[in-house]
This record gives structure tokens, sequence and C-alpha cells, in this order.
């Protein structure tokens, strides 16, 4: 049995740990041996089949995972590339085929199922207990798109196969507590055993999506513990398998914790040291080092007296390097605990480092004599020597922390500065150059040593600047170069021009200008320490600046024609003029536009050095007429009802064909005679603008047609037939039925009076039908029904 240390796990695999999940591709021998092996097992004979990048040891400290750090195996990779299982949890299907075959093993136990990508990590084991037991945690990406209530078989599969003496056949021991069944993705899931399930968010969901400290997986079990009964001292095969299933895209992972492949053993032994003096946790310093061995038994053995030899070995030497150890130790009757010392010696001699091996020699549940080590090492310890870091100033005023690096001696270390400080490092800022020491005395050899060093502080002559000069200019926009040269400072200058009052301009030593009028520029010069000076150029132009007046913006109608003209004050000498799209080179011009148009003109002066450009508007507005006829009946005599829809209209001027006219918004007019008339509208504007619209109108000669519901054919004075009154009508002819649809009455004259008989007699109180076809004056033919009551 060995003895393991979480220091020695953080010295193998030292990665930087920011809240994320850490990997490191490892061999399965290291694996099993340094990480996953526990006290009372030991192994042998392991073996891996699968990508290699599928497998290696990794750091969950950071994570939600729920297990420190351990053995990692995936049916993708485990290389931090984006798709393994490495946070946030930001692709809701993340994982990568890495093209290794499936299990037949993994197969069988979803019902043949083909599987793909199987990583199989398999040993011999030993157990020096009635017992063995690891911990882990199984995560997929197939959560929660293929777990219930979306059933979809296994989905990916893994287990955790035991065999040897006393067990039947191969058993998977990967388990839920109190026989709850396979850990599965359907078996635990947020609907089946949710108790033992961790929702990690679906890939596009917070805080999952958007922080490294949640693995990628979308689901994962709690930590959950496999265990076997065994046998103890015999041999044991252990397979830890997992694969695809189905298509070998959606990934999953077994996560293993580190040093939980154990079984108890009778007496734990660890030891501390009085003082860690590097970050090897087994080493002593000579002279101000010490190990407590301390040996706890557990309250199932407590109860007799237990003697345990210790054999010492290695190269340095008992009595002389180090204080002697007992041969043996022995727990009293119901005693759980003894402790004892091992000091370091100072001999003086330089040795280098020395091991010290102490085997216990236990005697396991097996009935076999098992020993327990424990390896320390010791280490001479070199007199006491400091220098100190002085990184040098360069410019004054200039802050400056030194530091003082103490070597030999065993740390913790103690400082004192000339100024009095007591820390490692000072932070000072001299005026002038000066001289400062530390003393620094370490913990073991209480010894003191000293240093010294000088920060010099440079000087500097003031900073001067000289510039080109002045500049006068009788036109605008002529280019010029500005310069400027810098003296004395510490050097490594900075420029910045910018105008006085104004935007900034370059960085170089040099700064080229066109000013359209008279311009101030600075110039702002920096040294390496931070001195500044300041310049000013004032550049002059003579001629006051060119300016434009544009004959304002108009309205015309369509067709006009207008003057639109610039006036030109400033500038130098002669103004000349261009109208670009006209073609013309006088400050006035006529324009006689179809439409809206934006009229351009530039104009410069003798300078010949810029232009100036100017516009004016001329906008061709016009009303836009249109009506509509608002009555449905256009017979005629009858009145005729006319909407406006005209836009931008103030007034408007109808003629509607017969010889009528109206200035009304919405007119009426009779039309006397059928026919189809020419309708006119004028819209006019505010300006007096006018657009005209003309539409037909067809007028029908009136006509109508009435029919009573009842008449009372009693022989009386009133209401003795039934008939009909007709207007505009050239012909109609009438049929009546009677319930049953038999034909009773029928003419072609229509003035028809129906007396209520038929074949001479007459006919029944009750609702008679009647259809009527008729024909207008302009050859329009409809028939229309009805229902007539007979009453007596």
């Amino acid at each position: 049995m060995l003895i393991r240390f979480v220091a020695i796990l953080i010295l193998l695999f030292p990665f930087l740990v920011n809240a994320q999940l850490v990997t490191s591709p490892q061999g399965p021998n290291a694996l099993v041996q340094n990480v996953l092996l526990g006290p009372g097992v030991t192994v042998s004979n392991i073996t891996y089949n699968g990508n290699p990048g599928a497998i290696g040891f990794f750091d969950g400290s950071a994570t939600n995972l729920g297990i420190s750090s351990g053995i990692v195996m995936t049916t993708g990779t485990i290389v931090n590339n984006g798709s393994g299982p490495h946070g946030p949890n930001n692709a809701a299907s993340s994982g990568m085929d890495n093209g290794s075959p499936g299990s037949g093993l993994l197969s069988g136990l979803i019902g043949g199922a083909q599987t793909f990508n199987a990583a199989t990590l398999e040993f011999d084991f030993v157990p020096y207990s009635d017992t063995v037991r690891f911990k882990y945690v199984f995560g997929s990406e197939e959560y929660p798109e293929f777990a219930p209530p979306n059933n979809s078989g296994f989905n990916d599969v893994f287990g955790f196969f035991i065999s040897g003496p006393g067990i039947t056949g191969m058993q998977n021991i990967a388990q839920l507590p109190g026989g709850g069944g396979v850990v599965s993705i359907n078996n635990v899931n947020a609907i089946t055993n949710s108790s033992f399930f961790i929702n990690n968010g679906d890939g596009s969901s917070a805080p999952q999506n958007n922080s490294a400290f949640y693995i990628q997986y979308d689901g994962f079990t709690k930590v959950l513990e496999a265990v076997s009964r065994v046998q103890c001292g015999k041999t044991y095969h252990l397979i830890l398998s997992i694969a695809d299933v189905g298509d070998g895209i959606y990934d999953s992972g077994i996560f293993l914790e580190a040093n939980s492949l154990s079984s108890k053993t009778p007496v734990d032994i660890t030891y501390t040291l009085s003082q860690q003096i590097s970050s090897d946790p087994s080493l002593m310093a000579e002279g101000c080092v010490s190990a407590n061995i301390q040996l706890q038994r557990g309250p199932n053995n407590i109860n007799t007296a237990l003697t345990i030899p210790i054999t010492v070995s290695g190269t340095a030497t008992e009595g002389v390097d180090f204080s002697n150890v007992p041969a043996s130790v022995t727990f009293a009757p119901n005693q759980s605990t003894i402790n004892f010392n091992i000091d370091a010696f100072s001999d003086g001699l330089p040795e280098g480092v020395e091991t010290i091996t102490l085997e216990f020699m236990l005697v396991d549940p097996c009935g076999n004599e098992t020993p327990i080590v424990i390896n320390l090492k010791i280490q001479d310890v070199q007199p006491v020597a400091v220098t100190i870091n002085n990184p040098g100033i360069s410019c004054p005023g200039q802050e400056i922390t030194l530091t003082a690096n103490p070597t030999g001696g065993a740390p913790p270390y103690s400082y004192l500065w000339s100024n009095g400080a007591t820390t490692q490092s000072i932070t000072v800022t001299p005026a002038a150059s000066q001289t400062f020491s530390v003393s620094v005395t370490d913990d073991c050899l209480n010894e003191t040593a000293t240093a010294n060093t000088t920060v010099t502080v440079p000087q500097f002559q003031p900073l001067v600047l000289t510039n080109s000069g002045n500049i006068t200019e009788i036109c605008p926009y002529v280019p010029q170069v500005l310069s400027v040269n810098a003296t004395g400072g510490a050097g490594g200058y900075s420029y910045q021009w910018n105008i006085v009052g104004g935007q900034n301009l370059g960085t170089a030593s040099t700064q080229s200008v066109t000013p359209s009028s008279t311009t101030s520029y600075s110039v702002l010069v920096e040294d390496a320490c931070g001195n500044t000076a300041t310049s000013q150029i004032l550049y002059t132009i003579t001629s006051p600046p060119l300016v434009l007046t544009m004959s304002p913006n108009v309205e015309i109608c369509p067709g006009d024609s207008i003057e639109i003209s610039v006036t030109t004050t400033g500038g130098y000498g002669q103004h000349y003029y261009n109208w670009p799209a006209l073609g013309s080179n006088s400050p006035t011009v006529w324009v006689k536009p179809n439409q809206t148009t934006t009229y351009q003109v530039i104009v410069f002066d003798e300078c010949q050095t810029f232009t100036v450009q100017g516009t004016t508007t001329v906008t061709v507005i016009q009303p836009t007429a249109n009506f509509y006829v608002l009555s449905t009946i256009l017979f005629d005599s009858l009145p005729i009802q006319f909407g406006n829809a005209s836009l931008n209209a103030v007034e408007y001027e109808w003629t509607f064909g017969d010889g009528n006219e109206s200035t009304d918004v919405h007119p009426q007019n009779i039309y006397e005679q059928p026919g189809t008339y020419y309708v006119t509208l004028v819209a006019i504007d505010e300006k007096g603008c006018t657009d005209t619209i003309t539409k037909p109108v067809t007028i029908k000669p009136a006509y109508y047609v009435w029919v009573p519901n009842s008449f009372t054919p009693d022989g009386l004075r009133y209401n003795n037939y039934f008939s009909a009154s007709f207007y505009g009508i050239k012909s109609a002819s009438v049929l009546i039925f009677n319930r049953w649809g038999e034909e009773i009455y029928s003419s072609t004259d229509q003035n028809f009076k129906w007396d209520g008989t038929f074949d001479g007699a007459p006919v029944q109180d009750g609702t008679y039908t009647w259809k009527i076809t008729y024909e207008t004056m302009f050859g329009l033919i409809e028939t229309i029904h009805g229902h007539v009551n007979v009453l007596r």
C-alpha cells in the first residue's frame, strides 16, 4: 500500500485553475496508479482500448461537477477544443466522432444496439478487505433531448464490470443506491430518479451558457459510488467502459474521483512537517524542520493491543542525520492514535538531499503482512545570502519598487530596510540618487545577510521648442508644412498638433495644413519623462472669405420659368461662376424645370486655390385633380352626386357635359336625358396652378316595377285584381303558380289583371308565387319573383 497526497497530484498536474474544467491526456498506467488508486488495493495488468485523446486527468475543483479531480473518459475528446466537456455549456449538441470502434460488451448491455467511439480501461486488482468501492459522475449531451419523456433506448451507454472469486459471471456495478437500477439516461434524469440528477441547461440558457464554472454536458448525475463485495487478498478484474449508441455525435463522459478505488485498511498512517520550505511536501531542512508521524486505527479493531514494527532505511543515517525512530509502536486497548516526531539534525556537512524510508509492517484483513511506506527527504541548509532587484529609473520623481531576494537558510525570512520598512519589497520615489540597504534573517539558521543598491536619478536640461515661424498668404487653402524642433528633456519626444481651441491634428514633428481662413496652430511636445512644452504658429490669410448669397428657394407652376441668381462678396480679385447643369457662367440664369430641381453654382476667385458651392431649389407644384361618381343609380331626371378627390387644391371648376357648371367642392347634377356625358374638373391651388381631369358618365333611362303583396277578389269596390305598375318598361309577361307549382295564370300584357280565378273558378285563399319578366326601354331584360296573398 502507498500513502498519497493531494500536493503530489498538484506537482504532477500543474494546471492553472480559473473557474473552468482542466484536463490533461495521461497514460493509463499513470492514471490508475497515481490518480485513481486509493488505500487497501493493489493493481496490475492495466490496459486501455480507445482513442488516446478520450482519456486523461481532470481537475474539476473550480466547476459544478462535484468531484475535485480524477480520471475522465469520454466518447469524443477531453481536449479543450470546443468539442469536449469543458464549459461553458454554450452548445446543445457538443461532441465529436473520434473514429474509434464500439464495444461488444456494451452492445450486449443494451440488447445488441450498435455502439461507437468506445473508451475502455481495464485492470486486475487485489483488495485487502471485503469491499471495494470508487466514486464517479456520469454526464451526457444526450440530455434532455433523448431522455424521458422522449425515450430512445439507452442512448450513450457505460458500465463498470467486475469479475472474480464469489461473483457470478461479470456484474455491472454502476447501480443506483437502494436497488434503484442501472445508471442510464432513461433511468436518471429530470423525471426518473431526479434526486440523483443535475440539470445543467440546454446550451443556450443562462447562467450555464456564459460561465465556464458549468461544464458543457446538458445534464449529469450527482456523485455516485460503485460498490462490490470481494474476498480479501483475491485477484479481481475490473472493466470501465463508455460508448456512443446509434451514432458518434453527441458525447458523454465518466468522471472517476481521484484515490477513490479503495478498500479499508486497519491503520491509516500520515505525516505533517513542522515547516514547508519548498514545493516538495516530503522535504525537511537540516536543523529546523521536523516530521510528525501519526498512526490512527478505526473503531472496528480498537479493543485489542496492536504492535506495528517499523523498519528504517535510506541514505540518511539514523542518530546522525535525524533523531532515532522507535523500532515499533504499540496501540494499547481502546487507544486510537499514536504520534512521534523525527527531527533533522544540522551537521554542517554538504551532503545534498538524503532520504529516509519508514516501513510500517501491518497485517492486513487478509492476514498478509503488507507494509505502508513513508518517504521523507533531508536537505542541507545553505548560508543566508540576499540580493536586491533594482529595475532602475529613467525619470526624476519616478516610483520604483526594490525587492529583496534571499537564498539559503529557510523561510520565513524577516526583513529590515534602511528606511525602516520590514516587508520584502519597498516602493520609493527618490528626488536624487540614493543608496538603500536591507538585512534579511532566516527562520532556520537565524543568520543575517545584508545587501545594498543605489537608485540613480538622472538630471536633464529644460525642454525647449523652436518652430518654423508664422506664415502670411493672400489666398486660402495654400498648403504649408509646419515644423517644430525639440531639445533638452529626457528625449523620446511625442507630438500633438491641434488648431487652437479646436480639433486635434497629427502626432509627427511636422504637420501639413491648408487653412481656409486665418488660423492659429499649436504643438504640444512631451518627453519620455512626461515633461511638456507648447509652441504656437499663426497662419494669416489676408483676403476676406468668399461668401455666396443664393436667391431663395421658390415654387412655380408647371410650364412657368423663373430667374435664379447668386451674389458674391469677399475673395480676391474677379469672381467666376459655373452652373454645371445649365452650362452658364453668369451670376443669373433663367430656368424652366418640368419637375422640382435643385440647381448648383460653383464660384471661384483669382486665387484659383478653392471653390465655393451654393444651391437653390425650384419646386414645381400643382394640384392633382380627381373625382368619383358617388351615386349608384344613374338615371335621367335623378340627382347624381359627385365626390371630389383632388389634392392640394382650393378652388374647383366643374362642367358636366350637359351645359351645366359648378364651383362646389362636391356638387350634384341632374341629367334630363339618358346618354354618355363627359364631366371635367379643373382643380386650382393657392398659387393659381391648375390640373384637369375628364371622366365619362353614362345616364340610363329611369324605370321601375311595383308589385303588391296581397289583393281581395271579393267583388266589392276596391282591390279586386292583382296587377303590377311599370315605368320605363317596353314589355312584360307574368306567370302565377299555386303551392304545388302548377301554373294557374299567365299574360304577356304589362297591363295584366288577375281576378283570382283558375279555369273560371275562384282559387282558395292563400299564398301564390309569381314570376315577371320585363324589358326596359334601353333593352335590359330582367326576371323577378315574389308572392301574393289571396284574401276574401
